[in-house]
């Protein structure tokens, strides 16, 4: 049994209550694209929000990018790690401000969520060289896949469900037939509220079973796996993620080059873990 579809209103009103990270990280990537935004644009939207601030001067003073005197503001951090980290260090204090708590309904602790994300993205961003795309999209694809599930989980906790059973099936299966979408649609209409790329959400759309033509989700569905076969899994996607020739190719990469990914992936994943704590 199918539930009945969720309004796009109603799934918009539980997000608005949910932390503002990422929307400042669609409107970076937006200033990034402006050859006139400076840095002090950039940190000026930072400091709007208090929290987002604190992680990232945090961040920035962890192992994995300072090993000096540490940095005391915003400004100063920025400005030695240079623009083209700041994208990346504020989708790490992203992720870690809207993947703070465990999902009740799938059973996972904030940690798993925020792990699996970090992950599939250092791997998204590895694959991007070989397989031609943009960095930035990718490791925005990868770092945001589940943020429909953030969502969802919000949606539902106050309604009663599986009876005790957990996740049956393929999870977009499972997920259509209680809540009436997937946490996959969720996330293409979160991230078009937000304004990311549509290049962007149509990879989050579409990476459990991309398409023909779609080589973002299908390196997206790759570096999921291989988040999953580095024991970073959430329930329910196993049955997503086998690594066929044709996914492969699809993707614009090769087995070898999926396989040095998840290699430097993993080498990056340590540290800035360590950073978010």
């Amino acid at each position: 049994m199918i539930a009945s579809p969720v309004p796009r209103a109603t799934l918009l009103h539980v997000v608005k209550s949910m932390p503002s990270a990422p929307q400042i990280l669609a409107r970076i990537g937006h200033l990034l694209l402006d050859m006139d935004s400076e840095l002090e644009d950039i940190t000026g939207l930072i400091k709007r929000d208090p929290s987002i601030t604190a992680r990232i001067i945090r961040i920035s003073n962890s192992a994995a990018y300072n090993t000096g005197t540490p940095f005391a503001s915003i400004e100063e951090a920025l400005a030695r790690v240079g623009l083209t980290e700041v994208y990346r260090l504020t989708g790490f204090a992203a992720i870690a401000q809207v993947a703070d708590s465990s999902l009740t309904r799938y059973r996972v602790s904030g940690a798993e969520v925020r792990e699996n994300s970090l992950l599939t993205a250092l791997v998204m961003e590895a694959l991007a060289r070989p397989a031609g795309v943009d960095a930035r999209a990718a490791y925005t694809a990868g770092l945001l896949r589940s943020i429909g599930k953030i969502a969802l989980d919000r949606l539902t906790r106050d309604r009663a469900y599986d009876g005790g059973r957990g996740i049956v099936g393929p999870l977009a299966e499972w997920e259509t037939g209680f809540i009436g979408l997937n946490n996959c649609e969720a996330a293409a209409i979160i991230l078009e509220e937000w304004r990311f790329s549509e290049e962007t959400i149509k990879a989050i759309l579409d990476h459990y079973l991309p398409g023909e033509g779609d080589s973002l989700a299908f390196m997206l569905n790759l570096a999921a796996g291989a988040a999953e076969r580095c024991g970073h899994r959430l329930p329910g996607e196993l049955s997503y993620w086998s690594v066929t020739p044709e996914k492969l190719a699809a993707a614009g990469v090769t087995q070898e080059e999926l396989d040095d990914a998840m290699r430097l992936g993993l080498e990056r994943f340590g540290p800035v873990r360590a950073a978010l704590g």
